[in-house]
């Protein structure tokens, strides 16, 4: 076994300790065809996809744009390494568990994955885990040895704090001073005009921009019945109410926040991808990853 091979053992075994879902979701897309997680700029071409706000206007493709009246961008394959960003929110609210696991435990398996997937296509990813500040930034690496310092910054988070995402993210998008992509991982439970304002930013800076949203299934649906004491996860002070009183307004201003949140991300250019706690990680990666 090469070096190399046996450091790719170390981490799919490290996986396995951080999360089994991680490492089986892994395995799993190994075992098929795994296609970039990001095209980039080469010499060869690859396809179109829809023009966004922030591309560059030469790479539009005007014969597509002659024959039907359509703006796309020319993509082609990666010839450089990309050099991804992912920033992980390990605030109070992501402790949230109504089953086996929580959000955070989910957030950081999920990481763990698509870190290790870009890694082994020779990718330079960083890890960013903050709430109301950063508390950890690991520059963007492409070896093997690299991303097991991700790995154990990975098993060391906690949740805790309260959530301030947006000037955690203003301030990332000022260290990050090389173009590349930015995978953000959190609830979104914050501010969303601040926080989309912040991703805004982002793209200003010419940074590609992804974000997961984690989400537990009792926050969408909050099947709470009579009176119940909820516990603020955030230094919030306890509350007692009659969940079937206020679930109407509840799940009134959740889809409020959610559609708020989609029509952001839209206008920016992001991909948003929500995924539940209870959502089969390999399932998701499915997802993002554009596989069949």
């Amino acid at each position: 076994m090469s070096l190399l091979q046996s450091v790719q053992q170390e981490v799919i075994e490290r996986l396995g300790n951080l999360s089994i879902t991680a490492r089986q979701a892994v395995e799993s897309v190994l075992a098929g065809q795994h296609r970039s997680v990001r095209r980039g700029l080469s010499v060869e071409f690859a396809g179109h996809r829809e023009y966004q706000p922030g591309d560059d206007l030469r790479r539009l493709d005007w014969l597509v744009w002659a024959r039907s009246d359509r703006y796309d961008i020319r993509q082609y394959e990666e010839e450089t390494k990309l050099r991804a960003a992912i920033v992980l929110d390990t605030s109070g609210s992501m402790g949230y568990a109504s089953g086996a696991q929580s959000k955070l435990e989910y957030a950081r398996s999920l990481a763990a994955a698509l870190g290790f997937l870009m890694i082994r296509q020779s990718d330079a990813v960083g890890l960013v885990t903050c709430d109301t500040a950063i508390r950890e930034f690991l520059p963007p690496g492409s070896t093997m040895a690299h991303f097991l310092n991700v790995l154990a910054a990975l098993e060391k988070v906690r949740p805790g704090g309260e959530t301030s995402l947006s000037p955690v993210i203003d301030e990332i998008a000022e260290r990050l001073t090389r173009r590349g992509l930015v995978i953000l991982i959190s609830d979104a439970f914050d501010d969303p005009e601040a926080f989309l304002k912040s991703i805004q930013h982002l793209r200003h800076r010419k940074q590609e921009v992804r974000l997961f949203q984690i989400l537990d299934s009792q926050e969408q649906s909050f099947p709470f019945r009579g009176m119940i004491e909820f516990v603020g996860l955030e230094h919030e002070p306890p509350l007692k109410l009659d969940g079937d009183r206020i679930r109407a307004h509840y799940q009134g201003v959740f889809e409020q926040h959610q559609g708020r949140l989609r029509s952001g991300c839209h206008a920016a250019g992001v991909q948003l991808e929500t995924c539940l706690t209870n959502e089969e990680l390999f399932t998701v990666l499915i997802r993002a990853l554009g596989l069949r």
